[in-house]
């Protein structure tokens, strides 16, 4: 971002506050807290577009684990050093395999397995769709079991009351649909498409050049109140104008005497932004966020990650979604942080598609995770403890690979297994399991998380084990009791 199009954003967007993207919200009365009050659940839902495959993370197939070397090569199997389990671990995973070539991070996924498994949880699943939209939109539903409502909006619904902007959807595809339950629609996502601009879209004159003061703008807006109190309009029937002016003039309010605009500004002062000659400031989080995410503001999935636990720290949200899109992330130097079409890319190039994916999902998960443990709450806890990470993913990728290839092409598979991270879970734990003879996963007893080859998992269990480990009850929650703590 230049300077120029940084005052242009301040000029336009901050104009426009929250009236036209709080229009997707209802009435809101009661105003946000500094921080979340205690008994609140926090819901992160990280989008691995394309089709994150576990046997390429978490539940990898061992070339020596398969009945002969000659069928290995024709799986998805790996040679055991290119398989890291960090002491204590019972959860393996593929290591950064450091291929090079135009994509790669340094990140390496066995820090991630090492520094948390205590709270991860591998969890099979059998899919019911290899459409991209449509498998997208069936992990957040969970195949329709909650009646059409997705997770997040399930968790806004149970732990959003009073929060300004309960449901935060930073992602794309199908992860940003809403449901298809009537819902209250103030838990429907809020869509943010810039993280690093958000700040300055709460608030409807701060940081906007030559703007009036604020008693003339709160002049202003009662004249308006008190003319759209006489229009003849006001004496007809209106739900949306009702709705409207609610959001108009008590949202917009909200947030901005919430002070927003500062609590999650993530811009720092520099030449290019010049905050302070706007009298605004960066969030006092702003240096601890930079040490996690070095790559802040530049990043597109760090940046995300970043305004994730804004959000949630300062009681604005309950439910944050966020994750790559189909569109790589470019660094000034010229480098390619994504593959293209994110985990999709598989198509061409399986192996560095995944590897590198794989290592960004678990690079800032795991620094989302290492800020929620910095903030107390809730009688001595952490935010962390009050969370729950579900990485979700459109499907698998199929098992098979041309006999020998390293560099081979992969298609759309049903059978895959999701990564979940929370204190709430049984972590340390695979649900179910691989068959190393054909790489396809097998279910589990969501009763005991004893596992079972012939049981299926589908989406809706994963979609109950979220709604079980949040406290999100609903007719039809399928019993996953056995991976709770």
């Amino acid at each position: 971002m230049n300077r120029r199009s940084f005052l242009r954003h301040l000029a336009t967007g901050a104009a426009a506050v929250s009236t036209a993207s709080a229009l997707s919200l209802l009435p809101f009365r009661s105003r946000a807290k500094a921080a979340p009050p205690p008994g609140r659940k926090f819901l992160f839902v990280i989008s691995a577009s394309g089709g994150g495959s576990i046997l390429d993370s978490l539940l990898p197939v061992a070339a020596s684990e398969v009945s002969t070397p000659a069928r290995a090569a024709t799986l998805l199997a790996f040679p055991d050093e290119a398989i890291a389990q960090p002491t204590g671990s019972a959860i393996r995973c593929v290591r950064n395999l450091r291929l090079g070539g135009t994509f790669s991070n340094d990140y390496d996924p066995a820090d991630f397995v090492a520094a948390h498994f205590r709270d991860l949880a591998v969890v099979t699943v059998e899919n019911t769709s290899v459409n991209h939209v449509v498998a997208q939109k069936r992990a957040i539903t969970g195949a329709g079991i909650d009646g059409g409502r997705t997770i997040m909006e399930a968790v806004a619904m149970r732990h959003g009351d009073g929060l300004l902007l309960p449901n935060v959807n930073l992602a794309s595809g199908g992860y940003l649909e809403p449901g298809d339950a009537p819902v209250p629609d103030r838990v429907r996502g809020e869509v943010v498409t810039r993280p690093e601009l958000f700040a300055s879209a709460t608030h409807g004159y701060r940081g906007i050049p030559r703007a009036p003061s604020a008693s003339v703008i709160e002049r202003a807006r009662s004249a308006r109140r008190n003319l759209d109190a006489i229009s003849p309009l006001a004496s007809r029937p209106s739900a949306l104008r009702d709705r409207y002016l609610e959001l108009r003039d008590e949202l917009a309010p909200g947030l901005e005497s919430a002070d927003l605009i500062t609590k999650l500004m993530l811009l720092s002062e520099s030449p290019d932004t010049p905050l302070s000659e706007f009298e605004l400031a960066q969030s006092p989080d702003g240096p601890a966020l930079a040490a996690q995410f070095p790559l802040l503001g530049v990043d597109r999935l760090q940046t995300q990650a970043a305004i994730a636990f804004l959000l949630v720290k300062h009681g604005v949200s309950c439910s944050v979604t966020f994750g790559p899109g189909f569109e790589p992330s470019f660094l000034p130097d010229g480098s390619i942080l994504d593959t293209p079409i994110a985990f999709d890319f598989s198509h061409n190039d399986h192996v560095t598609t995944q590897n590198t994916m794989w290592s960004r999902i678990f690079e800032v998960a795991d620094g989302l995770i290492r800020m929620l443990k910095t903030v107390e709450y809730d009688d001595g806890s952490t935010l962390w403890d009050a969370s729950l990470i579900y990485v979700a993913t459109d499907f698998g990728r199929s098992k098979e690979r041309p006999a020998g290839s390293l560099t081979f092409g992969s298609g759309h598979h049903l059978n895959n297994g999701n990564v979940f991270v929370s204190p709430r879970l049984k972590g340390n734990r695979v649900f179910g399991g691989v068959d190393p003879e054909t790489c396809l996963t097998y279910g589990f007893d969501g009763r005991t998380g004893e596992p079972r080859r012939d049981e299926v998992m589908r989406e809706g269990h994963l979609y109950s084990l979220v709604a079980h480990a949040l406290d999100v009850d609903f007719a039809g929650r399928e019993d996953m009791s056995g991976l709770l703590r």
